[in-house]
C-alpha cells in the first residue's frame, strides 16, 4: 500500500491577512461608518496577534456507488450535491484548518466590550480563516486541477461526517481541533473540506 502522509501546514498573519471586502460581506454592509471603522481597525490588529493558522490535509480515494453514494478512505457519504461536485474525480484532498483557540477568546473578550465589537471581530475572523483556506487550496493545487472545496454542512452533506474527517487527519493531535456532540468544531473558526482532484502531474 502506498504511503498516504498527513501534510501539516502552519502560517502566521504575516502570510495570511483578513480580507476587508470579505469581512464586509459577512457583516452584510458595503462600507464602514461611524465608530465601525475604528472598531474594525482595532479588532483587526488584535486578531492578527491572536491568530495562529494551522492546517492538515491528506489524499483519499473516491469511488461512487448507487445513485448518490461516495466512498472515501475514511467513510461513505450519501450526497447528490457532493457527488456532482466530485464528478470525474478518482481522488480528493481532505483537509482541516483552524486559526486557533486564542481567536475564540478574542471574540468573547471583544463581545464583552460591546455587541458591535464582538460582531465585527467575528466577521474579521471568518474572513481570515477563509483566506487561509484559499492559501491551502493554492498549495494543494500545484500541478493539479482541483474542484471547488466542499464542506460538511453545505448542500445535502450532513455534519455527521466531521468526526471521521478529523480522525482521518489526526486533527486533534496535530492542530488541536475537537468536536462537540452537535458535530461543531472547536476552535470555532475551523473548517473541514473535501477538494476533488481532476488530474495530476
Amino acid at each position: 500500500m502506498k504511503e498516504n502522509p498527513i501534510i501539516l501546514h502552519t502560517s502566521s498573519c504575516a502570510e495570511i491577512t483578513p480580507d476587508k471586502k470579505m469581512a464586509l460581506r459577512f457583516m452584510d454592509c458595503k462600507e464602514l461608518f461611524g465608530d465601525m471603522e475604528e472598531i474594525y481597525e482595532e479588532s483587526s490588529e488584535e486578531y492578527k496577534k491572536a491568530a495562529v493558522f494551522k492546517a492538515v490535509y491528506r489524499k483519499s480515494s473516491v469511488t461512487f456507488f448507487g445513485e448518490k453514494g461516495i466512498r472515501f478512505d475514511f467513510c461513505e457519504i450519501e450526497s447528490e450535491s457532493l457527488r456532482k461536485n466530485l464528478e470525474g474525480c478518482k481522488s480528493a484532498f481532505v483537509f482541516a484548518a483552524t486559526s486557533g483557540s486564542a481567536v475564540d477568546r478574542l471574540i468573547l473578550r471583544r463581545t464583552k466590550l460591546s455587541a458591535a465589537d464582538g460582531f465585527i471581530t467575528d466577521c474579521i475572523a471568518s474572513s481570515g480563516i477563509e483566506v487561509f483556506c484559499d492559501f491551502i487550496n493554492d498549495e494543494m493545487k500545484e500541478g493539479r486541477t482541483l474542484k471547488p472545496r466542499f464542506s460538511p454542512g453545505y448542500g445535502d452533506v450532513s455534519l455527521c461526517c466531521q468526526g471521521e474527517i478529523l480522525s482521518f487527519l489526526d486533527a486533534y493531535r496535530k492542530i488541536g481541533i475537537t468536536l462537540t456532540e452537535a458535530y461543531l468544531m472547536s476552535p470555532i473558526k475551523s473548517v473541514t473540506a473535501i477538494v476533488g482532484i481532476l488530474e495530476e502531474e
